[in-house]
């Protein structure tokens, strides 16, 4: 017999610093505002496929920018969101304005997951659908509990399941620092809840897709984005940033940018709460 109480226990280990948490996405805000949604995009498409949008009561979690919000929202449903960055909060603010349509901004909640009431917000399976893209919020069981107990229907989690990055390999080397990949240590993730939501009596679909890109960026970016990866565990200090920016520099091409290439291989789980043991 299994003991799923073990991949529990696993997911239970993680650490959030929410914190810095906070400062992290207000310092990505101006990037991830310019993200928009395709109809190709698979967490889209996932979510079409199984439940009818139009009249939807949708709640997305850490929903950054807005921008699977604002997809929602123009195909007829009803948008909630919560979002830990104040500064991504006022673009979603801004960019679900700028349709026209009829949204609700006393639903968009700046707060953690973790400090969300949902009996206080009456969001006790309030929600057709609780989508959850990319995001660490879901970090223990009881949180992961709490995004179930929202909906009566659906629930969708996205997340790296791994991640390659040529430039960030490229640096670790140069700089003399451990070789990790983004995201690492959220790489096992929907691995563990697929098996804890298994195990909890529910049926939940699990389906992958692999991302190769490369992009040209300005080292300025670079050094943004790359700084925490590079040091994970303490911020760099004067030193380490000038270094690294020498490094980006030196690998800039004529027109002043850096290239990098990655390879994602992204899980996307959807559960039918309706269905279980």
């Amino acid at each position: 017999m299994i003991d799923f109480s073990y991949f529990s226990r696993l997911f239970d280990q993680q650490k959030v610093d929410l914190t810095a948490t906070e400062a992290r996405w207000d310092r990505r805000a101006d990037e991830v505002s310019t993200f928009t949604v395709s109809d190709d995009d698979v967490a889209w498409q996932t979510v079409a496929r199984h439940l009818e949008l139009n009249g939807a009561r949708v709640l997305e979690i850490s929903c950054g920018a807005g921008r699977h919000l604002e997809k929602f929202l123009r195909a007829g449903a009803r948008v909630s969101g919560v979002e830990i960055s104040g500064k991504m909060c006022q673009y979603t603010r801004e960019r679900l304005d700028r349709t026209g349509l009829d949204w609700r901004p006393d639903q968009l909640v700046h707060a953690s997951w973790e400090h969300i009431d949902l009996s206080g917000r009456d969001w006790h399976h309030a929600f057709d659908l609780v989508f959850v893209n990319m995001s660490p919020a879901l970090s223990s069981t009881v949180m992961l509990k709490k995004a179930l107990d929202a909906t009566h229907r659906g629930l969708y989690i996205a997340s790296h399941s791994h991640r390659e990055d040529q430039l960030l390999a490229t640096l670790q080397d140069a700089l003399g620092l451990e070789k990790r990949n983004p995201g690492q240590r959220y790489a096992n993730d929907l691995y563990l809840t697929f098996n804890i939501l298994y195990g909890w009596g529910y049926f939940p679909q699990l389906q992958f897709e692999e991302r190769t890109r490369t992009r040209d960026h300005q080292p300025e970016y670079i050094l943004e984005r790359y700084a925490s990866w590079l040091w994970r565990d303490q911020a760099p200090d004067d030193a380490d940033r000038e270094r690294l920016l020498q490094l980006l520099q030196g690998r800039a091409d004529k027109d002043g940018n850096v290239r990098g290439r990655s390879r994602d291989v992204i899980g996307h789980l959807w559960l039918d709460k309706t269905m279980r043991k």
